[in-house]
């Protein structure tokens, strides 16, 4: 009986083992396909099908639990009868097997009846968030902004999917662990399992129930800020868009004023908010909150020193997006602001980045400003010889500033005597232009437009040095462009052919 005995366990090990492996498998897919019929997107389009199962797995539970005393009375006398049948397996094992795959069953339409219920109430909610977030996009589309309402509504709709795969993830636990009770092989290793499980869990609930009253208040102030981000974005937008005017302040300042009154708010909600977070008492937040207030502290002087510099600039309304400026010597248009840095594109379509605060602590100048109602004055000067009328040097400067593009007409261009130099007059052509981002262009032309002026009128520019090594009987202009000009005399010389004595 010995030998027989210590044949026996493994044998019934083996046996086991595959009864479970046999039983799990089953279930496992059961389990599964009840999820992909209740929460899975192709049972979206399938309402009918749900409704079906749900109504079916309904009746079936109410049978069920019906006929259920009669039905383990008859399983528990079924059990009893196989028992001598295999010698192998201990006394009982048929008949609590039995009875607990009839309590599996019921438990197996519950949970599905449980998860199509679930699958409704998801796929409703899903389906009216996203059409509010469908109609949000084409009104965002066609007034071509941003609104707030689109990220908050995406926000929802993923803590929406989370919380569906916490329930999900909820009742398959509750219903393994119950099937796993319903034997009395299983149900020690469940009964030890919550013993260790158990009171975290218990701490873990009541946590969660005595900080309802924080999340209360939280959702309260989550709401109010949310409105007051609602408010301040249309009023900014009013005012960007003029609907709204207050003396003094520009169009230009609405989107970086309402990014600073919004930061401003965020910081104020979070200061708030501090107190009711979870875990807000213990020592590790209070440690971490003082690690990275010294890390702000120590690590962002310079960043703080930028941003109230951006701040500056902003409203001292130096320069803006798309201004032609010169900065500590950097000269090209500013593509992007921010609180940090400003963007500058060169003529040599180099990007330069400049930090706010140097921008503050050097000078600006801003060639668009003007431009555009007064316009930029751009200058020529040329030393003409003392021989020509200066009515003559008036008239072709400004005949050649009226043929050059981008040169207004009012104010006109004039010619203004600089200096009277010991070789020659020299002479200032003032002209203004409309557009600052071409004006080096505008400037080469109008030079050019003066010499080929000078150059056909067969006025010489004059200057000492060339004066000096060459003979000046006779302009130094193209003979291209002035072929009438007289032939070289040289430079007559007077002899006495009788000297004095």
């Amino acid at each position: 009986m010995q030998g027989q005995q210590q044949l026996s366990d493994p044998a019934f090990l083996a046996i086991r083992l595959g009864a479970v492996l046999f039983y799990l498998a089953p279930l496992y897919m059961v389990i599964r396909r009840a999820i992909l019929l209740a929460a899975g997107r192709r049972s979206r389009d399938r309402a009918r099908t749900r409704y079906t199962l749900a109504a079916c797995m309904l009746l079936a539970f109410v049978c069920l639990q019906l006929i259920r005393h009669g039905v383990e009375k008859w399983l528990a006398r079924l059990g009893n009868y196989l028992d001598p049948l295999v010698v192998l397996l201990p006394p009982g094992w048929f008949a609590a097997s039995l009875i607990g795959l009839y309590r599996t069953l019921i438990a197996a339409c519950v949970l599905v009846l449980l998860l199509q219920i679930v699958g409704v109430i998801y796929w409703y909610i899903e389906s009216r968030l996203e059409a509010r977030l469908a109609r949000i996009q084409q009104r965002e589309e066609s007034l071509r902004r941003k609104d707030v309402r689109l990220h908050i509504l995406t926000a929802l709709q993923r803590a929406w999917r989370i919380i569906r795969a916490i329930v999900l993830a909820i009742l398959v636990v509750v219903f393994v662990v119950l099937d796993f009770r319903f034997f009395p092989r299983t149900a020690a290793v469940v009964d030890t399992l919550m013993e260790y499980l158990g009171t975290p869990a218990r701490q873990v609930a009541l946590a969660i129930l005595h900080y309802l009253p924080n999340l209360g208040y939280l959702s309260v102030v989550f709401a109010v800020g949310w409105l007051l981000l609602k408010l301040i974005r249309q009023i900014f937008d009013w005012l960007r868009d003029g609907t709204l005017s207050i003396r003094g302040f520009l169009p230009d300042w609405a989107e970086p004023t309402y990014k600073l009154c919004r930061t401003l708010l965020l910081l104020f909600l979070l200061m708030i908010s501090l107190p009711y977070l979870p875990g807000a008492s213990s020592k590790f937040f209070s440690g971490f909150s003082l690690f990275v207030g010294a890390l702000v502290t120590l690590g962002s002087t310079g960043a703080i020193g930028n941003v109230i510099a951006g701040v500056m600039l902003t409203y001292t309304n130096a320069f803006r997006v798309g201004d032609h400026v010169s900065i500590g010597g950097t000269t090209g248009s500013v593509i992007q602001k921010s609180l940090l840095v400003t963007h500058i594109l060169t003529f040599q379509n180099e990007e330069c980045t400049v930090s706010n605060g140097a921008i503050l602590s050097s000078s600006v100048i801003n060639y668009s400003t003007q431009a555009a109602s007064m316009g930029l004055i751009l200058t020529v000067r040329a030393g003409i010889g003392y021989d020509v009328d200066w009515r003559t040097i008036h008239r072709l400067m400004i005949e050649a500033a009226r043929q050059t593009g981008h040169i207004l007409p009012e104010p006109a261009p004039c010619v203004w005597q600089i200096s009277l130099d010991n070789y020659a007059v020299t002479y200032e052509l003032r002209a203004f232009t409309d557009n600052a981002a071409l004006r080096f262009e505008t400037h080469s032309r109008l030079q050019a437009n003066v010499l080929d002026a000078f150059n056909r009128a067969g006025v010489e520019i004059m200057t000492p040095s060339v004066l000096s090594h060459r003979d000046a009987s006779m302009p130094a202009v193209p003979q291209e462009q002035y072929p009438s000009r007289a032939r070289q005399r040289g430079i007559a010389v007077q002899v006495d052919s009788h000297p004095k004595s």
